[in-house]
């Protein structure tokens, strides 16, 4: 399956911003990495409901990140500072395949 809407949302921080949209679904937590990217462009995954919470899950429309939330490390993104989400799904092979004339696995 091809989406037609692009799974990664790049934000630079403007030392006010505290949520962050998304406009692809999600099942659960699992599926969207949410990564930190200091100043020197040193990246850290985010830890779920330790640093940010997500809004909504199963939405068609998307949702949305708050980051930081009480009791994190982090503190609002700063000028030189970008939060990314990426759509994160597990990689399935739903057919099975055999060998064919066309085809020797």
């Amino acid at each position: 399956m091809i989406h037609d809407i692009t799974p990664v949302n790049i934000y630079s921080g403007n030392n006010l911003a505290t949520t962050f949209d998304f406009d692809f679904y999600i099942e659960n937590e699992s599926q969207l990495k949410v990564i930190y990217v200091n100043e020197d462009n040193i990246r850290t995954i985010l830890t779920y409901e330790v640093d940010y919470s997500i809004n909504e899950f199963k939405s068609s429309q998307g949702s949305y990140i708050t980051f930081p939330i009480a009791g994190s490390g982090y503190s609002v993104l700063g000028q030189n500072e970008k939060i990314v989400l990426e759509l994160t799904l597990p990689i399935s092979q739903e057919t099975e395949y055999n060998n064919s004339s066309l085809l020797n696995l």
